[in-house]
């Protein structure tokens, strides 16, 4: 692959990506001892056990306006957190595609093929689930859960066989 279409790539998937975490607050404390949670890992009840099938992602969401407006600090909860799901379920699988075939080797086209990819697994996923939220600002003492107005979230798929998998699909497909 071409150092220009590579860096077109890398451009387009950040673009894409930088949507998802614009409230400017970072998430680097939402997972376990305040490790940063995006890439391959390991399932969510042992993410350092092998094999690294599902890659992970944060994703920043707000609560509902009706929730707000009702002042529902449980409503606000679960809008928020569904937000947060809804806004991550197509950058997720842009992101861990182009992440896992960038500089591979055996991929010609990464541009093209990165879309085909992309294609490809979106219909196999088993779906985007949520390992853990957190409220992004501090309750109103009125209102519990009132922090939950806007949330960060770690969430997840499954992709058996992991980053080898997505590598070997491109590679398919790039020949």
């Amino acid at each position: 692959m071409s150092k220009i279409k590579a860096i077109l790539l890398f451009t387009m998937l950040m673009v894409a990506v930088s949507g998802c975490g614009s409230s400017g607050k970072e998430a680097h404390d939402v997972g376990e001892g305040g490790k940063q949670f995006e890439g391959w890992h390991g399932p969510p009840e042992d993410v350092n056990k092998k094999p690294f099938d599902f890659y992970y992602m944060k994703s920043v969401g707000k609560a509902s306006p009706k929730a707000m407006d009702k002042r529902s600090g449980a409503m606000m909860q679960s809008t928020c957190t569904d937000a947060a799901t809804t806004k991550v379920k197509g950058d997720l699988i842009g992101k861990l595609v182009g992440e896992s075939i960038q500089g591979a080797s055996g991929v010609s086209d990464g541009e093209s093929t990165g879309a085909v990819v992309v294609r490809e697994f979106s219909g196999k996923l088993q779906g985007v689930n949520v390992k853990e939220c957190k409220a992004l600002y501090k309750d109103d003492p009125e209102i519990p859960y009132s922090g939950w107005k806007e949330c960060e979230c770690v969430v997840f798929v499954k992709i058996p066989g992991g980053r080898d998998a997505v590598v070997a699909k491109a590679q398919e497909l790039s020949k």
